[in-house]
């Protein structure tokens, strides 16, 4: 296997403002968006809504908050979320569920059991949280130094002051982000997967980053709330305004969380 070949991937897939230019989607070139096979056989299944489904401890039904789903892109610009809102968003996409000496177990599947996703929020509007960026503290250390997840589930503030705009004009310019009450960044620490899987890890980190963006989705619509994901990003502006090298942890994935300001979906 090659050993460079994951992160030459990475490095050659990143956005840059100077060569995202003169790009036009070929519509008639586009592929189908499903696949059928003709004359094999059909077995229908029932209708999702004809059983009862599992109740989510009074927040909803489960099948109902994913038939409710959406990409939203039209958040309120006055309209916050309160800090027990971003505490279930954030404990249903990286919070650990169970602890063992050994071992942290988090809501959203990681491959090999390792997490090399970290969390980093731009908080815009949130109740009793100045605006700024912060990091999700998943557990700290106790007395021993050894892991405890009751010294977890925290915020830590790394800069102050309103990033909004700035979060946006990274996302290649769409400003609807700056709108959301609070932009999720999802950055990997490469070698935390690297160390198990080599160059395949570069594959998995983007399916534990989606794994724990379709929970965060889920848990804003059991909420009343709207989110979109993003992954059109230039990558190093980024990963300058969280801090980090775009190397041995870069970022991966981002979701936008706010109140919906109206019904308009897509």
């Amino acid at each position: 296997m090659n050993e460079e070949v994951g992160k030459a991937f990475q490095a050659g897939t990143k956005h840059h403002r100077e060569t995202l230019r003169g790009y036009h989607l070929d519509w008639d070139a586009r592929p189908p968006t499903f696949k059928l096979y003709s004359g094999a056989p059909l077995f229908e299944l029932p209708d999702t809504r004809s059983e009862p489904g599992a109740t989510l401890q009074g927040d909803g039904d489960l099948w109902s908050i994913v038939a409710r789903r959406r990409s939203v892109r039209r958040f309120s610009a006055e309209d916050g979320v309160t800090q027990l809102e971003l505490s279930r968003l954030l404990w249903a996409g990286a919070g650990v569920t169970r602890a063992t000496p050994h071992h942290l177990y988090r809501s959203a599947p990681s491959a090999g059991g390792l997490y090399p996703i970290e969390t980093y929020l731009v908080v815009n509007r949130v109740t009793g949280l100045p605006p700024g960026l912060y990091h999700y503290r998943v557990a700290g250390p106790n007395d021993d130094g050894d892991i405890d997840a009751g010294r977890g589930h925290a915020l830590e503030q790394l800069q102050d002051g309103p990033l909004g705009d700035a979060v946006a004009q990274a996302a290649l310019g769409q400003e609807w982000a700056a709108n959301a009450a609070v932009v999720f960044i999802w950055t990997a620490v490469f070698t935390r997967a690297r160390w198990k899987y080599r160059e395949r890890a570069f594959r998995y980190v983007y399916l534990d980053a989606g794994h724990i963006a379709a929970h965060v989705s889920l848990a804003a619509v059991a909420q009343g709330l709207a989110s979109c994901q993003i992954a059109a990003f230039f990558d190093e502006e980024v990963d300058g305004l969280v801090g980090i090298d775009g190397e041995d942890e870069g970022t991966v994935y981002m979701t936008a969380v706010g109140r919906p300001l109206s019904d308009k979906r897509d």
